[in-house]
């Protein structure tokens, strides 16, 4: 039976299901009763996007990781730049790492490891450097009067998805004391973006002899 002789010879092979990918990334902040907005991450490392929103007192950040596939544990560090990662906490397809003590004026990278996913997928991980300068609305690295205008050109209006950036305090409200803010950081840059720390990653390191890798088209692994 044509069946059963294809079905002997996959006989003793594992399918391995494929480790999840993220797909994006974002900087999520609630601004009062206005709403949450999050501000799309790239995930060039050699081109960080800039968060110009304020983190508080404590430096108070949520950094989101999105990957092709609903997953349930992981690790998340960070890897440079001045910051403290809390516990992740994972949502449909979504990392969620809330940072702590992110000083301004910095890059900072965030790494995911050991991402897992609902359906077995094992071996994700991830990384995004953001490029933390408060007031720099155009997010060019810089904070000149052109981001004090930006600011200005909002006060009294609503936030919105198209201007949340302007509310630099994040508080729901666009008022003089964002303008305020913005005019305290004229002229602050951030520096070089610093070159990450290469990551390998072991798939496996059990298996002996010869033995070879296929991806199946549904995105499987053949072992």
């Amino acid at each position: 039976h044509p069946g059963a002789a294809g079905r002997d010879r996959h006989r003793g092979l594992a399918v391995a299901v494929a480790a999840p990918v993220a797909s994006s990334a974002f900087s999520r902040k609630t601004h009062g009763t206005a709403a949450t907005f999050d501000l799309v991450l790239s995930l060039a490392m050699s081109d960080p996007t800039t968060e110009p929103r304020s983190g508080g007192a404590g430096g108070n950040h949520t950094i989101v990781f999105a990957f092709d596939k609903p997953v349930t544990g992981g690790t998340a560090s960070v890897t440079s730049g001045a910051a403290t990662a809390g516990i992740p906490a994972f949502d449909g397809n979504e990392v969620i790492v809330p940072l702590a003590a992110v000083t301004n004026q910095q890059h900072v990278t965030v790494t995911l490891t050991d991402v897992t996913a609902a359906d077995g997928g094992t071996g994700g991980s991830a990384a995004v450097q953001i490029g933390f300068l408060l007031g720099d609305i155009s997010r060019n690295r810089v904070v000149t009067v052109s981001d004090l205008a930006q600011v200005n050109a909002q006060i009294a209006q609503p936030v919105t998805a198209a201007n949340f950036l302007a509310d630099v305090n994040a508080n729901g409200t666009l008022t003089v004391a964002d303008k305020g803010i913005a005019n305290t950081q004229i002229t602050k840059a951030l520096p070089s973006s610093p070159l990450p720390t290469p990551r390998v990653t072991t798939l496996n390191s059990t298996l002996s002899g010869p033995w070879g890798l296929a991806f199946l088209p549904d995105g499987r692994m053949l072992v």
